[in-house]
């Protein structure tokens, strides 16, 4: 889900703009009541695009966050030695490395 799909559900179900019949023009309402429910399926939809979860298993992680450890070291230092070359992380693309480096919360460790 984009931003401009959460604009057009917000605009069609809760009625978000009114028409200023002195202005005539088209003003965003002051506030709004929004259902609960519909708001968390409108982040959820967010969190699906724009902060998906990076998979990794439990030593790929660890690897990671060694490297995001160590002040010294940089993404493009990570990606020379691991990205690249490296079997440990050849299931990801750079942008999806990038990504866990810049956002590790994202990580979730699985079992596989």
């Amino acid at each position: 889900m984009t931003f401009e799909e959460v604009y057009k559900v917000l605009y069609k179900k809760y009625d978000i703009v009114r028409f200023d019949c002195i202005d005539k023009t088209i003003k965003a309402k002051d506030y709004i009541t929004i259902d609960t429910f519909d708001l968390f399926d409108l982040i959820n939809g967010l969190k699906e695009t724009y902060a998906p979860k990076i998979k990794m298993t439990f030593e790929q992680k660890d690897g990671l966050m060694q490297f995001l450890d160590e002040s010294d070291f940089g993404f493009k230092t990570f990606w020379i030695c691991f990205g690249s070359c490296s079997s440990l992380y050849k299931e990801f693309s750079e942008k999806e490395l990038m990504q866990a480096w810049l956002h590790p919360e994202l990580i979730e460790v699985s079992n596989d």
